[in-house]
């Protein structure tokens, strides 16, 4: 049985991750743009989520949506106008970091070797870079000939500034009226709410491998974005507000930016794989549709051609052999067949000479 198949795939040539030069942005959150959760616990207790616990439960002291400081043994005395935090480690998580103008970012912005890709469009933050004709100015002949990869120098230049979705994960220790209790905080941004991250950023790499175009299909460069981050000299302040007291962070926001970069082409391989046997959409239809021998039901000068299948090669020369063509044949004989070239179409019966 012979289960080759030629198939397209996107092939990857290229994967590099490329950082830029840090970002530094002031942060200081409010209650408009942040959401905040205080856990508040004993040193030898580990925090637990506010499912587990409510206001008043001793065991795991969290702020459940009442005023901060549940009344639990000691940290009843936490006065919000008496809160100190000592920070010990702070965590910031980024996602959905892109350019706050995805439209703002032009093939100029993106060379490679110094020539400007052909054209650059963007889908769901994802930067996809044409290079037809780029390939023809670039293209070095001997990798051509050895059938490897031409290696260029990829510039990213001017992109910025950027927008992200931020987490800020404080812990420590916070005192009150002699009490000393440990704390998690974490600061969250709001649905549908960005934090803006001015500046420009740079990415560079001399280790971009592009193949050569073949059969009209050249190579796309993808890039999207991310990044890491920290948060510096972080600054804990309480307000009372409506009776609740309200936690704000203060401190220098450092951003890594991140280019993920990706060369992809549309490859042919030689695939030992058998397909599976799907039935076609349309096949009960055009069983209502076709009579016998290929006519149509209305009898009108309207006509489809039957048994015009190609070869798989699944079937055996017997197998074709066992029954010609047009009338006469089952139906189970029809579908176990294969076309020989004696099998001609004669006028409309579909039938051998």
């Amino acid at each position: 049985m012979n289960n080759e198949s030629l198939v397209y795939l996107n092939k990857v040539f290229t994967d590099l991750e490329i950082k830029s030069c840090p970002l530094m942005t002031q942060v200081c959150t409010t209650p408009e743009t942040f959401e905040q959760q205080l856990s508040v616990f004993d040193p030898q207790e580990e925090p637990c989520g506010c499912s587990d616990c409510s206001c008043g439960d001793c065991s795991c002291c969290h702020n459940c949506g009442c005023s901060c400081g549940c009344s639990c043994g000691c940290a009843s005395d936490l006065d919000c106008s008496d809160l100190n935090f000592v920070v010990d480690s702070t965590e910031v998580i980024i996602s959905d970091f892109d350019l706050s103008c995805p439209s703002s970012i032009e093939p100029c912005n993106v060379t490679v070797d110094g020539i400007p890709v052909d054209m650059l469009e963007v889908f769901n933050e994802r930067y996809m870079a044409a290079t037809n004709d780029l390939m023809s100015r670039i293209g070095d002949c001997s990798c051509m000939e050895s059938g490897n990869s031409t290696k260029g120098y990829l510039l990213i230049s001017g992109v910025g500034g950027f927008h992200a979705k931020l987490s800020i994960i404080l812990r420590g220790s916070v005192f009150s009226g002699g009490c000393c209790k440990k704390f998690k905080l974490v600061f969250t941004t709001r649905n549908n709410i960005c934090f803006n991250i001015p500046g420009q950023s740079t990415f560079a790499t001399s280790q971009l491998c592009l193949p050569c175009t073949t059969g009209g299909i050249a190579p796309i460069i993808n890039f999207s974005f991310s990044a890491n981050g920290t948060l510096l000299n972080p600054m804990i302040t309480a307000c009372q507000t409506n009776g609740n007291c309200n936690l704000s962070v203060t401190g220098c926001l450092v951003t890594e930016p991140i280019a993920s970069v990706q060369v992809t082409r549309q490859t042919l391989f030689r695939l030992d794989a058998e397909a599976l046997p799907v039935p076609c959409d349309d096949i009960e239809k055009c069983r209502q549709n076709i009579g016998e021998c290929g006519l149509a039901d209305d009898d009108s000068n309207a006509f489809s051609l039957r048994h015009r299948c190609c070869d798989d090669g699944r079937r055996t020369e017997q197998e074709a052999d066992s029954c010609s063509c047009g009338c006469g044949c089952t139906t189970a004989s029809r579908e176990n067949r294969t076309t020989s070239i004696a099998c001609q179409f004669n006028g409309r019966n579909g039938c051998n000479f």
